[in-house]
């Protein structure tokens, strides 16, 4: 998992005494084919060819060894489309919006038009060392 830059800058100006954005309401989870870089700029994210309807939520768990777990099942629902999918990233947003940060999956997995697309309880994991 990398954080973007967004979030680095917001690290770095609060460490200066510049006020941190304010938490997002909701955190939510795209897919991409290819590193989205901490820019966000890289990759292609096919959240959208695989679930019209956009991003879905992630919710995490307690901090526990310094890191945070996604608690609930994030679902894409049934794919509407087929991609690659090699990354993920998480977004203050729907569409558009910030990315927070990304990480590359274990397995990078081709998607089928009618596959069902999710992350399992505890598949998402966001470390701080």
């Amino acid at each position: 998992m990398s954080f973007s830059n967004y979030t680095e800058n917001a690290i770095l100006n609060w460490i200066k005494g510049t006020t941190f954005p304010t938490a997002p309401g909701n955190v939510y989870v795209g897919i991409f084919n290819g590193d989205p870089g901490e820019a966000g700029s890289g990759g292609s994210e096919v959240t959208t060819t695989v679930r019209p309807a956009g991003r879905p939520t992630v919710t995490f768990g307690s901090i526990s060894a310094g890191a945070i777990l996604n608690s609930g099942v994030v679902d894409f629902g049934t794919a509407a489309g087929g991609a690659s999918v090699t990354h993920f990233g998480l977004f203050d947003a729907a569409s558009s919006g910030n990315l927070i940060a990304s990480g590359i999956l274990d397995n990078a997995r081709t998607v089928a038009t009618g596959n069902a697309v999710t992350f399992a309880i505890g598949a998402l994991s966001v470390a701080v060392d």
